[in-house]
C-alpha cells in the first residue's frame, strides 16, 4: 500500500489513480495522519446495470467479499409432507 500525503495527491493525482487502477491502495494522510484509502474497485463480477448504479453513486458495492457458500445441515426431525399439509389445512381453518 502506497502512502501519500494530501498535497503530494493533488500535485500527482493522474499518477495515483493510474496505481489504483493496476491494482494498488492508496492511504491518503493529512501532516503523515492517516485520513482516507482509495482503493480499486473491482466490479469485473457484476452485471452492467450493477455498475452504471456504481458509476452513478446509487449502489455502493460491498467493502468485503461474501465467504464462500455455506452448506446449512438439514433440520432434525422428518415430517411427511401429507402431515403438515393436514397442519397447514387445519390452521387455515381455525382463522
Amino acid at each position: 500500500m502506497r502512502t501519500v500525503n494530501i498535497s503530494d495527491l493533488k500535485a500527482q493525482l493522474s499518477a495515483h489513480i493510474q496505481r489504483v487502477k493496476d491494482g494498488e491502495e492508496v492511504l491518503i494522510c493529512d501532516r503523515n495522519r492517516p485520513v482516507a484509502r482509495i482503493v480499486p474497485c473491482r466490479l469485473e463480477d457484476y452485471s452492467e446495470q450493477e455498475q452504471r448504479l456504481v458509476a452513478r453513486g446509487v449502489l455502493a458495492p460491498p467493502l468485503k467479499c461474501r465467504r464462500t457458500a455455506v452448506s446449512l445441515p438439514e433440520p432434525p426431525g422428518d415430517i411427511p409432507d401429507a402431515v403438515m399439509e393436514q397442519v397447514w389445512r387445519e390452521e387455515r381453518q381455525g382463522r
